[in-house]
């Protein structure tokens, strides 16, 4: 099924996002120096699922049985960090919403629809973002070591991570489509809109959806790989729908699947 640029449109219409051609705002526009070390919960709280060892080990070990660190901290403009770093920095107030309006899009598209994938729990996708502090590199592509950087060294060190596009020959659209072999075709309405949503807004000079952590990579992970105080590589593994916007932010949705 192609979505037209008409059905884009509409469906982002309650957020005039596509209606008039987009332009970046230089990052040394709207600037203000703000003190970061005061973390936000409710940014903290899209990720914390992914974060909590469920009482399995030591809770002040960083990965006892969880993908995020148990020290993660997230600041008001989505910036991820351990709770010891020290964050401060100029925050360009237009980019910052900028990203938040473009992961409420998102998460218009895919309201009420659970993330599946072969979950085990019945969990929805959530408003995402990282913006990126003003004058630092810009990067071209979303990858691998991106995604690891951005998270501020909080994630599970041996975890794996796929980056793949907005395509149905990927591994990510597989497990959708897994899920939703005995549902009606409606079914993969909402992802191939949010897919399509994607791959045509103007505000992205790319996009992609990530993987962190596969069941079977992880149960096949030898103890030696383990970091110290880890007792079993934790099971809900973050999926994120993400793009890269023009000052080098990052903007989307963040979910989850339950895999034990």
């Amino acid at each position: 099924m192609n979505f037209s640029r008409r059905a884009i449109l509409k469906a982002t219409a309650a957020f005039g996002c596509i209606g008039a051609p987009y332009k970046a705002r230089a990052q040394t526009a709207d600037q203000h120096m703000i003190n970061l070390n005061a973390p936000d919960p409710q940014r903290l709280a899209v990720i914390s699922e992914c974060m909590n060892n469920y009482d399995v080990g030591e809770a002040v070990a960083e990965w006892p049985n969880n993908i995020i660190s148990r020290r993660a901290v997230v600041y008001r403009d989505g910036t991820i960090a351990r709770g010891t770093d020290s964050i401060a920095h100029a925050l360009n107030t237009a980019e910052l919403a900028l990203c938040e309006r473009l992961s409420s899009e998102a998460a218009h598209l895919m309201a009420g629809v659970s993330v599946g994938m072969g979950s085990e729990s019945d969990d929805v996708f959530r408003n995402f973002f990282i913006v990126s502090p003003p004058g630092s590199a810009k990067p071209i592509a979303i990858d691998e070591a991106l995604i690891r950087e951005r998270f501020g060294g909080t994630l599970f060190p041996p975890v794996t991570i796929t980056v793949e596009p907005f395509a149905e020959n990927t591994v990510w659209w597989g497990e959708v489509a897994l899920d939703g072999a005995e549902s009606v075709s409606r079914y993969f309405v909402p992802w191939r809109a949010m897919s399509a949503w994607f791959n045509q807004h103007p505000a992205f000079t790319a996009k992609a959806f990530i993987r962190v952590g596969d069941a079977k990579e992880l149960s096949h992970l030898p103890e030696e790989a383990w970091p110290q105080g880890t007792v079993m590589p934790g099971g809900v593994l973050p999926r994120l729908a993400l793009g890269l916007t023009h000052n080098g932010s990052l903007a989307g949705l963040f979910g989850y699947v339950v895999q034990t």
